[in-house]
């Protein structure tokens, strides 16, 4: 970013909230509007719990051939040691590192499909989900190894009518940015998502399940939508389809003993590289806050902080405001899907936004 548009991108700032503080009162006065339909048309969702465990291990790939060569050894062995009928499937998505050649001469236990192209992370995971046939789906990265007994400890807990999913305890070089254990915490009006160290134990609950290291009741993860492309390319799509699962009055489980290891943005840093990361993430929380968050008090305090949140978050990752206010620009030819996303969700959920806390977090 030149210095003339960081300077002009600061100078915009003082519009840019007004913006967001008028998308805040319109966004309550939608859901006002809205709450008589919703009621009228509530529709409480199915516990049902999956027919069998056995479960449909889709794997993304992009040019990832030295991550598969350690990770499909490891998958091989893991899906061997787990009772039930299981597949895997790999989506290539549009390799040009002889990924797909060596997958379909290396690993005939695998099945393959062919991307023509890059579809990125939520459109390449639909693809695979869309030829899974097993009662249960589980999306795992590329650029992972995982545990003999991943596989066994990651569905053990299937069976409650409740479960949406569980989440594996991910295991990586320091710096350790992920656990695996998610939970978060709101202050200043915003989410703020973090990551706890594990410890085997009884059941625990788990904010969101990581969209590459976890399982998912199919026909729960069906009903929602899976991976929604309001968050296109990657980063948040797990955690918003998580939080549509809690606010169902389902729950996300983390399963400490179902370990993979994780070479961290292994692939997606290849892609798009870290500043271009870092504000893609930071205009997904924006989308996520306005698509799933609908309880009055915290939005209006995320509108009314947010150049506090953006000052200090601009801070944490090492940015500048022009970053901050050019992930706000992004999200903004977004924010009616988001919206429309937001409206239509409502008539399903059993729980609040702060039982939703509760639930995750525990009393505070």
């Amino acid at each position: 970013m030149n210095a003339p548009t960081r300077v002009l991108l600061i100078a915009l700032l003082p519009l840019l909230w007004l913006a967001v503080l008028a998308f805040a009162v319109v966004t309550l006065l939608v859901d006002l509007v809205a709450t008589p339909i919703v009621r009228l048309l509530r529709r409480p969702p199915s516990d049902a719990t999956p027919a069998s465990r056995d479960a449909s291990i889709i794997v993304l790939n992009w040019n990832g051939l030295s991550f598969l060569r350690e990770l499909m050894l490891s998958l091989q062995i893991a899906v061997a040691r787990c009772p039930g009928d299981h597949e895997v499937i790999v989506v290539d998505n549009g390799s040009d590192d002889g990924s797909a050649e060596w997958l379909a001469a290396q690993c005939p236990w695998a099945r393959l499909v062919r991307l023509p192209a890059n579809l990125q992370f939520i459109r390449g995971n639909a693809a695979g989900a869309a030829v899974a046939t097993r009662d249960i789906v589980v999306f795992l990265n590329n650029d992972m190894r995982v545990e003999p007994d991943w596989l066994v400890e990651l569905l053990a807990p299937f069976g409650a009518p409740d479960l949406f999913a569980t989440t594996s305890r991910i295991e990586m070089a320091e710096p350790r940015s992920e656990t695996g254990l998610t939970r978060c915490f709101v202050r200043h009006g915003e989410i703020r998502f973090v990551q706890l160290p594990g410890a085997a134990g009884a059941r625990q609950p788990a904010l969101w399940a990581g969209g590459g290291s976890s399982a998912f009741d199919r026909a729960k993860h069906d009903a929602i939508g899976g991976f929604e492309t309001l968050y296109d390319p990657c980063y948040c799509e797990d955690a918003s389809l998580s939080w549509q699962a809690w606010r169902r009055g389902w729950r996300v489980e983390y399963a400490h003993a179902s370990v993979v290891h994780h070479a961290h943005r292994g692939t997606t840093m290849k892609v798009f590289g870290r500043a271009r990361l870092e504000r893609l993430s930071w205009r997904n929380r924006e989308l996520f806050f306005v698509r799933n968050v609908t309880d009055p008090l915290l939005v209006a305090t995320h509108a009314l902080m947010m150049p506090w949140n953006l000052r200090k978050h601009a801070r944490l990752l090492g940015m500048s405001l022009a970053d901050g206010a050019l992930a706000w620009l992004a999200a903004l030819p977004r924010l009616p899907l988001a919206l429309w996303h937001r409206e239509t969700a409502r008539r399903h959920y059993r729980r609040s936004d702060r039982a939703l806390l509760r639930a995750v977090n525990g009393p505070r």
